[in-house]
């Protein structure tokens, strides 16, 4: 019997038993030998020459869906538009090219680096009476025009009404200026979301396009079921399934649904929440496995929404929003443990992370297992919090590339001796943690080594030191977007290393990241991507 193939290259297996390979064996998408083939056959042979080959990289918080919706909205980040002049024009353009009544869509705005944010009436003067949804970077929050606040029922501004756990950013006459923070532009988003089954499934297969040229041969997508703050659309898991049954969606997906579409079955006497069936964590396959169930506690730090003990710098009266109330967190997270979830809760500041850790010690004293609960970003965190961390078993979910994205806007807001605490990583490793490594794509661009990049030098764009004694070793951030990312979400045994009986993911290098020097890290690009035994982009000999 002929094996699938067998692949020659200098492969860094991520196996501290050997961590050197070069040769690897593939026969059903599985890895079933590594350098010992002799006897072995194989239907195609294929080789990489000199070049780097590592284990498949894993963004353990890739919001996949609202990804792809961006490669497909208006492109509104930095540099691309580099003050509100530019962003007008940018949507004037797109809303030239649709018919009337159509959506005119935008994502990625950063008012630190316009000058401030858009408005209604800014862009009412350039959709052509068009509704028009523009997402912060954060996507925490959205800019609406007049057009769109019509489509909900709000004939004015005014009348459009507060929600609880949001922000209506309003004149002095009480109109909404446009600018709807958390929870306050769910109406608008949910009316926007209402896209044709083609353009989610192409939404997703611009994202996988990206994350197979990034080297990414596996995702967690932290949000499904129920829209919101990850995206325009309201991504539902049939979509994925059907992406993946079609080949539109190649990398591997381990998916979180929003904690408010689980609820208590009438049959539970416990009181368990969960979805309908029973099913929980763990349940899927190789291609689509359900996680954790995702809880969004908190707002953003680069919208100073995130909730914080300490004002931040210049508004004496901003703490930020708790989303989910403290004593809520108490009663749902232990809830959801019972039911034998895994629990995500997004908290990235102090206050938010203090809250996020009550809910997970109740769920733990209350019925004790052993489980990986989740912070994600886990963002400003203080030595305490990081111990406490430690204890409980969570794994906090910081994003590198926020560093250089927006580590000049984050000094501004909270100050160089909270920073010192902010998306830490060398800490979080000392202390017996297993961090992975993600990028909250869209939030930021998704490319891997940019983030590696960031967590070895810790640098912002202006060329600023950000929290130096957080630095990590080349190795150590590699590990961290390999065995750590699959170790956040339980798939440690099937990917994250290149050993005998896992799946057969890896990618080759454009340079050797283990030889380079720390500031090229951020140049290294995937020159070919495998999954499954499969070359899915790139070029092998």
């Amino acid at each position: 019997m002929k094996i699938d193939s067998i692949w020659h290259g200098r492969f860094w297996t991520g196996d501290p038993q050997r961590p050197e390979a070069k040769i690897v064996a593939v026969h059903n998408g599985r890895i079933i030998a590594i350098d010992e083939v002799d006897g072995l056959s194989a239907r195609e042979e294929f080789s990489f020459g000199d070049a780097r080959v590592i284990p498949g990289l894993h963004d353990a918080h890739h919001h996949t869906m609202g990804t792809g919706e961006q490669l497909a909205n208006v492109d509104l980040r930095y540099p691309a538009v580099r003050n509100l002049d530019d962003l007008y024009a940018a949507l004037a353009k797109r809303a030239q090219s649709l018919p009337a009544g159509a959506w005119v869509r935008g994502s990625g705005y950063d008012q630190n680096r316009l000058g401030g944010h858009p408005t209604a009436e800014g862009l009412d003067k350039v959709t052509g009476g068009r509704p028009a949804i523009i997402e912060h970077v954060s996507h925490h929050m959205i800019v609406a025009n007049t057009a769109a606040f019509e489509r909900v029922g709000a004939t004015e501004r005014r009348n459009y009404a507060d929600i609880p756990g949001g922000r209506v950013v309003r004149d002095g006459e009480g109109r909404a200026e446009g600018l709807l923070q958390e929870t306050a532009g769910e109406p608008i988003q949910f009316e926007a979301a209402k896209v044709t089954e083609a353009e989610s499934l192409n939404a997703l297969r611009l994202a996988s396009q990206q994350s197979l040229e990034y080297g990414l041969t596996s995702l967690t997508e932290p949000g499904i079921l129920v829209g919101g703050a990850t995206g325009i659309n309201s991504p539902v898991l049939n979509i994925y399934q059907k992406a993946i049954a079609e080949n539109v969606l190649r990398p591997r997906m381990t998916v979180m649904p929003f904690h408010q579409v689980l609820h208590e079955l009438e049959l539970n006497a416990d009181g368990m929440k969960t979805l309908d069936l029973g099913i929980r964590t763990g349940f899927g396959d190789e291609r689509l496995k359900f996680g954790p169930v995702k809880i969004v506690s908190d707002g953003s730090l680069i919208g100073r929404s995130a909730a914080v003990h300490e004002c931040y710098c210049g508004e004496n009266a901003n703490r930020g929003l708790m989303v989910v109330e403290p004593e809520e967190l108490l009663t749902i997270i232990p809830a959801y443990h019972r039911a034998g979830w895994t629990v995500a809760t997004h908290a990235i500041g102090d206050r938010a992370i203090d809250h996020a850790l009550d809910g997970i010690a109740a769920a733990v004293a209350d019925s004790p297992r052993t489980v990986r609960h989740r912070i994600e970003h886990f963002a400003i965190a203080t030595d305490k919090q990081v111990e406490r961390a430690a204890d409980l078993g969570v794994i906090p979910v910081p994003q590198g590339v926020f560093i250089s994205e927006f580590g000049d806007g984050i000094l501004s807001a909270i100050g160089a001796e909270r920073s010192q605490g902010t998306y830490r990583m060398r800490s979080l490793l000392d202390a017996g943690i297993v961090v992975p490594g993600s990028t909250d794509s869209p939030v930021s661009d998704a490319n891997p080594f940019a983030s590696m990049h960031d967590l070895v030098n810790r640098k912002t764009s202006s060329g600023a030191d950000f929290a130096p004694s957080e630095k990590v070793t080349i190795a150590e951030a590699l590990r961290a977007y390999t065995y750590g990312s699959a170790y956040a979400v339980d798939r440690e045994n099937e990917v994250g290393a290149l050993q005998v009986g896992q799946l057969a993911d890896f990618v080759s290098l454009s340079q050797d990241i283990l030889s380079v020097d720390s500031p090229e890290i951020s140049t290294i690009t995937a020159s070919a991507t495998v999954i499954g035994g499969e070359l899915l982009h790139g070029e092998a000999q």
